[in-house]
């Protein structure tokens, strides 16, 4: 089976999903699982749940959706961030390596790890993670294992079999897939942190935990962990007594609730009857190959670990925003006067009730526009709306922006944080130190970007070195976006800038006071191929293109006649300074190089004018150098 490279892009069809995995097992995990997450989310269901009643905001109904949008949604994400991060993020891997092995096994545990979302409680939804471990080894699960391993999906099997055939692996291959299936655990950073995914010892351990404890065991036994944390904590900050009191309470409490739910499960026959199916000695044969010194089964944990960080940052980069509903299909959106979220709940068909609810990660979500990991190995984010009813409530917007951007960057850069001493054969990759968070400016309050950058150092002062805002790409055509996004740095020197000055002079513009530092800030160079579109006719004016050599031509609206362009003339200033759609197509005849300047960083610092003497002063100069060549 030829697994071609995937197309970026999100949700560009199931088609896409069904090279690397099965249409019948994303349906059947669909129905089995998601759906029913969806459902139990519905109007109906949740009015009389009595936990809705005691706590509708923490309700799964008023939860961003983990049904079947969610899951696609992710599926398809993991694909792009593949791409984006190989040689980059991660060690580099063949084209075939990364299309065959790493992005079906992604779309696999994509696929699995919000299942556990189907018991919508509170320890449901708590130990979710855990849920998807477990279900992979049930009998449930035989079907599926059976197909991906009889059909080949991602040449999983093969190079499982390839490996016990050379004498590297020395379990059941086919029990390894389980096993590989069972680590989608791993999405969660809380449950699986990144120096337990970065330790194989570790990460064995772990999974053998996660697989043979019962599920309500293993709640209690994270209580009691988190109770001792916070106890020791409030010691160590020396709070007053009454507080550390109540933590110390709240600690026995959990203990004797732990203690409880290892007496229910005597007698009990799940989970190790479940694994007695698949291990004689589960706790010497299980995940071995995890700890292997074996080269080829090192090079698979590898595929298998970083495959597991595309999934972490797939789950954090999902879609939010105006396409944001809850499990329930109800939209989520923020409201200017207040800053907190909107439910809209519809009822059937017969009514629709707004819901306000003070949940600043819901309202930060809610106004999130875009989280993307550009192809610079760094975190785009981007919000719908800077101007609020007031100063407090403006502070308030970026406080609960600042509250999601904190929640996605801490599982995108965390997940790049890689073992210190790790060979990387030699490739100079980004570390999650060198990431960037980079900010968006909002074009209804260009001061919003900077609130939310410094909100966010409140909150993880950490950060300082590794945050900044760029200018607003709100309303900018996709396309544009999209080759803004994934440009390279401008990384000239200072002498070279002021040549390309010297050169836009001479083509007539005003450089009279343009700084070569701060006028260069967040401009890009891109390269365009011979027949590809610059400019679409009829689209936000958004950037301003010099061009450094010739090869583009304008299709101006209104029937006018084509118009070859000239290196070093600012092409679509005067769109931007005017506010105005463009009026013109522009094509490329030949492959060229081009800065791309963003509309805010031209109109502060490259908008400059003649007054009419310097005009004719200009005017008279240019005919004098004309005359003396």
């Amino acid at each position: 089976m030829v697994i071609p490279a995937s197309q970026d892009g999100r949700m560009n069809g199931q088609d896409q999903l069904d090279t690397y995995l099965p249409e019948s097992i994303r349906s059947q995990l669909e129905q089995r699982y998601y759906s029913r997450v969806n459902e139990q989310a519905r109007f109906e269901r949740f009015i009389d749940d009595p936990e809705f009643v005691r706590d509708p905001l923490r309700h799964i109904a008023l939860f961003a959706d983990h049904g079947v949008v969610h899951v696609r949604d992710v599926a398809h994400q993991i694909l792009r961030v593949l791409d984006v991060i190989n040689g980059l993020l991660i060690p580099r891997r063949s084209r075939r390596q990364l299309d065959l092995f790493m992005k079906a096994y992604g779309v696999m545990v994509a696929y699995l790890h919000d299942i556990g979302m189907v018991d919508g409680s509170k320890f449901g939804r708590a130990m979710h993670p855990e849920f998807a471990t477990q279900a992979v080894f049930d009998t449930e699960f035989d079907e599926i294992v059976e197909t991906i391993w009889d059909e080949n999906w991602g040449n999983i099997g093969w190079r499982l079999v390839n490996l016990v055939t050379n004498g590297a692996l020395r379990q059941d291959p086919k029990l390894v897939l389980r096993e590989m299936l069972s680590m989608a655990v791993c999405h969660s950073k809380s449950k699986v942190p990144i120096a337990v995914l970065n330790d194989p010892v570790l990460l064995r351990k772990t999974m053998q935990q996660t697989a043979a404890t019962d599920l309500h065991v293993l709640y209690w036994q994270q209580n009691v962990a988190k109770a001792q944390a916070r106890l020791i904590a409030s010691r160590h900050a020396q709070e007053p007594p009454v507080e550390i009191e109540q933590l110390a309470r709240a600690l026995e409490e959990a203990k004797t609730a732990l203690a409880e739910a290892i007496d229910a499960t005597d007698g009990t026959e799940h989970p190790e009857a479940m694994l007695r199916r698949h291990y004689h000695d589960f706790e010497h044969d299980s995940f071995q190959w995890l700890v292997s010194e074996e080269v080829e089964i090192r090079h698979l944990v590898d595929d298998v670990i970083d495959t597991l960080r595309a999934l972490r940052t797939a789950d954090a980069l999902r879609q939010r925003g105006t396409v944001l509903r809850t499990s329930g299909n109800y939209q989520i959106f923020v409201d200017q006067v207040t800053a907190h979220a909107i439910y809209a709940l519809q009822e059937r068909n017969d009514r629709l009730f707004l819901l306000m609810g003070a949940n600043p990660l819901n309202a930060g979500e809610a106004n999130l526009a875009s989280s993307e990991l550009g192809r610079d190995g760094n975190l785009h984010v981007s919000f719908y709306h800077g101007a609020f009813v007031d100063r407090e409530t403006t502070e308030r917007a970026a406080y609960n922006a600042a509250i999601v951007v904190d929640d996605v960057q801490s599982d995108v850069l965390e997940s790049f944080q890689r073992p210190p001493a790790e060979d990387n054969d030699g490739e100079c990759l980004k570390t999650c130190r060198d990431m960037q968070i980079l900010i968006e400016g909002v074009d209804d309050n260009l001061e919003f970007a900077e609130l939310v950058r410094r909100q966010l150092l409140r909150l993880n002062p950490q950060l300082q070195e590794q945050v900044r805002t760029i200018p607003s790409l709100q309303h900018v055509a996709e396309q544009e976006r999209m080759r803004y996004i994934e440009a390279d740095e401008l990384n000239w020197d200072v002498p070279r800038r002021r040549e390309l000055l010297r050169h836009v002079e001479q083509t007539g513009h005003q450089i009279e006071g343009i700084d070569p530092i701060e006028g260069f800030k967040d401009v890009k160079l891109i390269a365009l191929k011979a027949g590809e579109t610059l400019i679409e006719a009829g689209t936000r004016a958004s950037f301003v293109y010099i061009p450094l050599e010739e090869g583009l031509k304008a299709m101006p609206l209104g029937g006018y006649q084509m118009i070859p362009t000239r290196a070093w003339i600012p092409l679509g200033n005067t769109s931007v300074i005017r506010g105005a759609t463009r009026n013109a197509t522009v094509l490329t005849d030949q492959d060229v190089e081009l800065l791309m300047i963003p509309k805010e960083v031209y109109l502060r610092y490259w908008h400059k004018l003649y007054t009419p003497e310097e005009l004719l002063q200009k005017i008279a100069g240019t005919r004098a150098n004309d005359a003396d060549c």
